[in-house]
């Protein structure tokens, strides 16, 4: 088990949510824009077409500044995130997955030095070295996106893995083919908004400026059609029932199918704009769908990620790092049971026996002590996924801007009192996406009687002792 983070003012699964999101546009740009380049220059080389490489010469500059250095940035930053966040998620999967992720990087070292080659040889080789250059870019881009997803597609659907503990059965799980060829679909309708970009940016008159813009919008549309067609037909219904089930309940914040739809309709009415009328296409008009489509992605991301609760990988860890799970390939033995009759407190790294627990006020009352010991097991059994503290809270005017505040949901539940409220964990293993809570019943108390503060602190602002870990 390892400490805790809550973040600070934003919760830390939204830290996570805000980079991953931005590297995704990014990551998953510079594979499909490798193949987009390909196909242009393919058709320079193929017709003579000199003035297509002023094209590919702006877009690759872009992609190297924006995507290849700030998306690599945003990368790190989710390695660093993602560790913070929940650490134990993290090592379970580099000591299952390291050598794909080894890989992984060896193909990403192709594609940063790839960029690099193919802008600054452009026009100082002959042009079929080049276009080599060309499909070596996309060939590397494509190997990444395959490794990755599996290994994100296994924290959802772990399959055969479960029983034999092999990482190449964890791999290639059931939903592995479907996500690797959805994402490749989507992948270009972002790379189109990208290609507006640029097309847009070109002068006005430039002689392929039009055309350009109407592949953009045909491979963007075509990749829509493929990426639905592909969600509503083959990964959903491979999804697990309790995934789907939580497509459609209270765990998905509200905002996040309109986020999408708004995405998709500006995609097909921005992709079918620039197909009918290229001519009358503008930047601004690409820079508003490229921001509108970050949103769609934000929004379908958490979905990915929420849908996998209340694990971190599903069937193996909760998103509080306990393993539930027997996994005997690999001598590993569920802590669940052991701690309900132990109790959390003292018995896992980094979470103190009782009355090591530290109060700030040295005179504090018994009932104080109570609430500083719930206050740590609500971090570490509920703070990955709630708001559980005024930490993670950003307040603006009369409002709290909050991620899933326990707060909020037990006053909606009308569960205010700590007596009510050790009666609601008592049976919280009732919600297809909660596990029970593990310890005993004195520590439940304990956890109660800080909740019962903690409503008390959110909606009346009266701070109170708690523990400090």
């Amino acid at each position: 088990m390892y400490p805790v983070w809550e973040g600070l003012y934003v919760h830390s699964a939204m830290y996570v949510a805000i980079i991953a999101t931005f590297h995704v546009l990014a990551s998953h740009l510079t594979v499909a824009a490798a193949w987009f380049n390909l196909y242009i220059e393919r058709r320079a080389v193929r017709e003579n077409r000199e003035e297509l490489y002023e094209y590919l010469k702006r877009s690759a500059l872009g992609l190297m500044v924006f995507a290849y250095v700030f998306g690599a940035m945003a990368g790190v930053g989710i390695w660093q995130s993602t560790t913070a966040a929940n650490p134990r998620g993290i090592s379970t999967l580099i000591h299952n997955f390291v050598l794909y992720w080894g890989s992984e990087w060896y193909m990403f070292l192709i594609d940063v030095i790839g960029i690099i080659a193919y802008y600054y040889t452009l026009g100082r080789v002959s042009k079929q070295t080049h276009l080599r250059l060309a499909w070596l870019l996309a060939l590397g881009g494509s190997g990444t996106l395959a490794i990755i997803v599996g290994i994100l597609s296994f924290k959802l659907t772990p399959g055969a893995w479960l029983v034999n503990g092999l990482s190449l059965a964890g791999f290639f799980n059931p939903t592995f083919w479907p996500q690797v060829l959805m994402r490749f679909a989507f992948m270009f309708v972002i790379t189109s908004g990208w290609s507006l970009i640029i097309a847009t940016g070109l002068p006005r008159g430039f002689f392929e400026r039009e055309k350009i813009i109407r592949y953009a919008g045909a491979i963007g549309l075509i990749g829509m059609v493929v990426g639905l067609g592909i969600w509503f037909l083959w990964y959903e219904p491979t999804l697990p029932a309790h995934a789907r089930s939580i497509m459609s309940s209270r765990a998905i914040v509200p905002i996040t199918y309109p986020l999408i739809i708004t995405g998709a309709v500006a995609a097909v009415a921005t992709l079918t704009f620039s197909y009918i009328k290229p001519h009358l296409q503008r930047r601004w008009i690409a820079l508003t769908f490229m921001i509108l489509l970050q949103a769609a992605i934000f929004g379908a991301e958490r979905v990915r990620e929420v849908i996998r609760k209340p694990d971190i990988i599903s069937g193996y860890i909760s998103s509080n790092q306990l393993l539930f799970a027997d996994l005997p390939a690999r001598g590993v033995v569920r802590e669940e049971q052991r701690l309900k009759q132990t109790g959390m407190l003292g018995n896992l790294p980094f979470l103190p026996p009782i009355d090591q627990i530290d109060v700030a006020n040295v005179n504090a009352t018994e009932a104080q002590r109570q609430i500083a010991v719930g206050h740590v097991l609500v971090v570490q059994e509920c703070g990955s996924c709630h708001n559980v503290s005024l930490q993670t809270q950003i307040r603006f005017l009369d409002q709290h801007l909050v991620l899933r505040s326990l707060a909020d949901l037990l006053v909606l539940r009308q569960r205010i009192t700590a007596t009510d409220i050790d009666a609601y964990i008592k049976g919280i293993q009732g919600f297809p996406y909660m596990h029970e809570m593990v310890g005993t019943d004195a520590e439940r108390a304990a956890m109660a009687a800080y909740l019962e503060d903690f409503i008390k602190q959110t909606y009346n602002n009266q701070p109170t002792v708690v523990g400090q870990r």
